[in-house]
């Protein structure tokens, strides 16, 4: 019986002392998952729901144990300096794309993969890393080997090694964020679990210092004073209190056409939610409208935050097109504002890179469409679009003339 009473305490104590999730949310994902009334989210997509809940309040005084034994046995991870670099703009912009480009290069970068965002424990990586478990996990796929799911992968290559963007700690962990509706599609879901502004004032510094944490981690295993990579696309009500947080911090701003990326985007949610839920979202009343609604605002919001939020020195601003089309001369122009120099390995890679990139197939198709409101948005990425060739033929120039190289080097430094 005391054995019992004793381990009843130790886990309440787990939920008690947990860093994570925010548990309004948790709550508030029951509630719907059993009360929402709506026929086409059928009892098989609420099972998976109800279990992926259940896991996660089982497993978490596991999580929370874990998260204080890294505090006491590698205290040393707090005193990490991060220097981080922001990879922000739309889904299917060409962030993905961007951000494991550059993520190759080890020597100047460091960034962190998926397995990391969603079990971000010292004790766990250094277990993987001590049983050789990275080749097997190369290989363990988001997507299911269905029709649906290799669709998918062609669309977003997603393996639990490689480079994820932030997003995913906040969903795996937090259950608060844009991406959690891609398992839960309640429409009248979408508007609380992208409101970050609207959390209270303690837990958005709480979440935000959390994921440094987090990031301090990782450095820490990596060793070397590196620039932290992050991508965290379509989360841009955080990026004002991650300015503050982070003052000298720079910014990579990819943009593409409205019309290019919200169908895109529209597709890929929708294989999202097909494989995970085993639902059509856009069969759902009023998801469509929530979502464009939703994509529409966070386009304001990012133009806004370029325009007159982020310190303008601190931004660098690249087109999907013209990055896709030129990938060698845009990753020189990003290391020139960046003051870095890749080595001669790095950018022989890069040429390879470039040539795959021109001699790629897409290998997937979906509906195209218009979508209205976007116009704001759109005169930004051509705005964008514009400085970008700019910049492009500023590379060229340098390239031409060695000695101009050197002194531009000098000036910006």
């Amino acid at each position: 019986m005391f054995l019992i009473i004793l381990l009843t305490i130790v886990y309440i104590a787990g939920f008690y002392f947990a860093p994570f999730p925010y548990w309004r949310s948790y709550f508030i994902l029951w509630k719907q998952v059993l009360f929402c009334r709506e026929r086409i989210i059928h009892a098989g997509a609420r099972c998976r729901q109800i279990l992926r809940l259940l896991r996660y309040a089982v497993l978490c005084p596991l999580w929370t144990l874990l998260w204080h034994l890294d505090e006491l046995l590698f205290p040393g991870y707090k005193n990490q300096c991060l220097r981080p670099v922001f990879i922000i703009g739309q889904p299917r912009s060409g962030t993905t794309f961007l951000h494991r480009t550059l993520a190759e290069d080890e020597n100047n970068f460091f960034a962190v993969r998926d397995i990391e965002w969603r079990y971000p424990y010292i004790i766990i990586q250094k277990l993987i890393e001590f049983l050789g478990l990275a080749d097997r996990l190369r290989h363990i796929s988001f997507w299911p080997d269905t029709e649906v799911g290799r669709k998918g992968a062609k669309m977003h290559r997603k393996t639990l090694f490689d480079w994820e963007e932030d997003g995913t700690f906040f969903n795996a962990c937090f259950l608060h964020h844009f991406f959690v509706f891609f398992r839960f599609p309640y429409p009248e879901l979408l508007s609380y679990l992208d409101n970050f502004h609207d959390l209270p004032e303690g837990f958005q510094e709480h979440m935000l210092n959390t994921h440094r944490k987090v990031i301090q981690k990782i450095m820490y295993l990596r060793k070397g004073k590196k620039i932290y990579l992050s991508k965290e696309v379509t989360s841009h009500n955080k990026m004002e209190r991650i300015q503050s947080l982070y003052p000298e911090a720079r910014f990579i701003v990819m943009v593409r056409p409205s019309g290019d990326y919200m169908n895109s985007l529209m597709e890929l949610v929708r294989m999202v939610t097909l494989t995970k839920g085993g639902i059509d979202p856009v069969a759902i009343p009023g998801w469509e409208t929530v979502f464009v609604e939703r994509m529409r605002q966070d386009s304001l919001l990012l133009t806004e935050l370029c325009n007159s939020k982020i310190v303008r020195k601190n931004q660098i601003r690249l087109s999907f097109d013209r990055f896709t089309g030129a990938v060698v001369p845009s990753v020189k122009y990003i290391y020139n504002r960046l003051e870095l120099m890749p080595d001669l390995s790095y950018l022989q890679s890069l040429e390879r890179v470039q040539e795959s990139q021109q001699q790629r197939e897409r290998g997937y198709g979906y509906e195209k469409r218009q979508f209205e409101g976007f116009d704001c948005f759109d005169g930004f990425v051509s705005e964008t679009d514009r400085e970008h060739q700019i910049a492009l033929e500023g590379e060229a120039g340098l390239q031409n003339n060695p000695a101009s190289c050197t002194k531009e080097t000098k000036d910006t430094a």
